[in-house]
């Protein structure tokens, strides 16, 4: 399989690492040829600073798309016209709009599209999921504490329109996660402010929301740029009718559950899942997916759920008031 990076900067760079495990990568693309020549110089991957001349010479089954989110929906339409198939990482594009656009685009040419949510393949939280489908039983509750242990220097970051700060570009991990293990939010209310990035004075930094679920059920998040990289941490609190349990970690990459029946709260199961790649194994589900026709685990439709629901945490944050969904 032949495949392209698009965005090497950050992220795009564990692309290229994981994908050259997995696939045949021929090609890259940025717009700063210095970047570019960091990865081309040293390799045999020709090396691109225009998306559509790499998506017309290179004979591509498949890319990733690692550059801002507004940049998203032009790269997947360039590719999907192509009949290449698209792995666009989070948050899917800075409008829920921009996401219908991509999904009804990649539906049109049958391309595969999948979102970069890899925290869904962590084995804690896919071990959390089994056990709510099974004998802990539905989540009525939950508190996620994802405090970003960083910060950012890069204008497209704290953009409105692109990035959307710490809430839709770091936080939409929670959006997903929440969702991916509740269900449907009907309803967000936020509290949040810029407490602490003083030099982006128009853009909130941190908030805490609650979401209401279709189910009934209830979560609340704490998240944005608010740590250090000696609180390095995330963690899940569910509570069920059944039981309780805990997920619990270093930021974006929690390892360990824990659980307990209310039946006999004493004995407590533990396991711990060390050293998970979860990027190649989004990547490796990509490829599976693209061979089986697949849908994927997250998917555009869950991408733009998430997506969504950031956009209400910063609108409820801004009024005052719940956002229905």
């Amino acid at each position: 399989m032949r495949v392209g990076v698009i965005g090497l900067a950050g992220v795009g760079r564990t692309h290229i690492s994981k994908w050259s495990e997995i696939a045949d990568l021929v090609s890259v693309c940025d717009l700063d040829s210095t970047v570019l020549a960091q990865i081309t110089e040293s390799s045999q991957i020709n090396g691109y600073t225009s998306v559509e001349q790499m998506l017309d010479k290179e004979d591509l089954q498949a890319i990733s798309i690692c550059t801002p989110p507004k940049s998203h929906l032009s790269i997947t339409q360039q590719a999907a016209d192509r009949g290449i198939h698209v792995l666009c990482e989070k948050p899917m594009a800075s409008t829920v709009s921009d996401c219908q656009a991509m999904i009804d685009i990649c539906s049109r040419q049958s391309v595969v599209l999948q979102i970069g949510h890899k925290k869904r393949f962590l084995p804690a939280i896919q071990r959390l999921k089994e056990i709510s489908e099974g004998d802990l039983g539905i989540i009525q509750y939950m508190v996620h504490r994802y405090p970003h242990p960083g910060t950012s220097n890069r204008d497209w970051f704290w953009a409105e329109d692109d990035g959307g700060g710490p809430i839709l570009e770091n936080a939409v991990h929670a959006a997903d996660i929440l969702g991916f293990l509740m269900g449907n939010v009907t309803r967000v209310y936020a509290e949040g402010g810029n407490l602490l990035a003083t030099d982006h004075k128009s853009q909130i930094d941190c908030a805490v929301y609650t979401l209401r679920f279709a189910s009934g059920a209830i979560g609340v998040v704490n998240a944005g740029m608010v740590s250090t990289s000696q609180f390095n941490f995330e963690d899940y609190y569910v509570a069920t009718s059944a039981g309780v349990a805990e997920v619990k970690g270093k930021f974006d990459s929690a390892d360990t559950i824990r659980y307990s029946f209310r039946s006999n709260p004493n004995q407590v199961e533990e396991k711990s899942f060390p050293n998970f790649d979860s990027f190649r194994a989004e990547i490796q589900h990509f490829v599976n997916c693209i061979e089986t026709s697949e849908v994927p685990l997250a998917d555009g439709y869950s991408g733009m759920k998430a997506v969504a629901v950031c956009r209400a945490v910063k609108q409820s944050s801004e009024t005052g008031k719940p956002v229905e969904l």
